[in-house]
């Protein structure tokens, strides 16, 4: 069985379009005005069994990842990646296709950088100071993991260098705006060391901002 075929088969076609427009039953089938042009009767049919959706006025037609590709402007491996994770499949087939994807790398680096954030936070001495700020704000320890809220001290590029040893690239980091390039001569700056680079966030509690799809696309300081 193929990744999407799996992915497939532990989703609801009509669930996950119903997220985005207000589906009516019709018989074995789901229908509603189309999301991707005007009209007032509806002409959009979703058909669960089949695993597919067709709108009879624009033409337009497919399966679950045709949807979400047209409602969101995305590529196959960012859909691919969003109904993997909603699914609970783990990607296999399509892993190297998924990872050519700059925006589903800077997803990963921002999964990575919560992590680093919130482990500061919870463990590190350095961070007491921000543990009793938030203690006296009273936010609760439990609300700090759910939150995945965290800290960042006052150093220079420590996310930096933590996110290039964990095999992300300087563009990547650069592309992510967690990490800014200096502004010094060409020949100083060295992509592999992250060297004429540096942390965005420094010496702040740091706050993840997710998306619908529970993705970290941002953060908060």
């Amino acid at each position: 069985m193929t990744d999407t075929q799996a992915i497939k088969d532990r989703l609801d076609i009509a669930q996950v379009i119903g997220e985005y427009v207000k589906l009516k039953k019709a018989g074995a089938n789901w229908k509603a005005n189309c999301p991707f042009h005007n009209e007032k009767s509806p002409s959009f049919m979703v058909h669960p069994e089949k695993q597919f959706w067709h709108c009879f006025g624009c033409g337009k037609g497919g399966d679950v990842f045709s949807f979400l590709q047209e409602m969101e402007g995305l590529d196959f491996p960012e859909a691919l990646k969003i109904l993997a994770d909603k699914a609970g499949v783990k990607i296999d087939t399509f892993a190297s296709e998924v990872n050519k994807s700059q925006k589903n790398r800077i997803l990963e680096i921002n999964a990575k950088a919560a992590y680093f954030f919130n482990h500061f936070l919870l463990e590190m001495p350095a961070s007491s100071g921000a543990r009793d700020y938030l203690a006296r704000r009273e936010l609760k320890p439990e609300t700090i993991v759910e939150w995945q809220v965290g800290f960042i001290p006052e150093q220079w590029d420590l996310l930096t260098q933590y996110l290039l040893k964990k095999g992300n690239s300087i563009d990547d980091l650069l592309a992510s705006g967690l990490t800014i390039k200096k502004d010094v001569a060409p020949d100083s700056a060295k992509a592999s060391t992250g060297k004429g680079a540096y942390d965005r966030f420094r010496g702040r509690i740091m706050f993840p901002l997710w998306d619908a799809h529970s993705n970290i696309v941002g953060f908060t300081g």
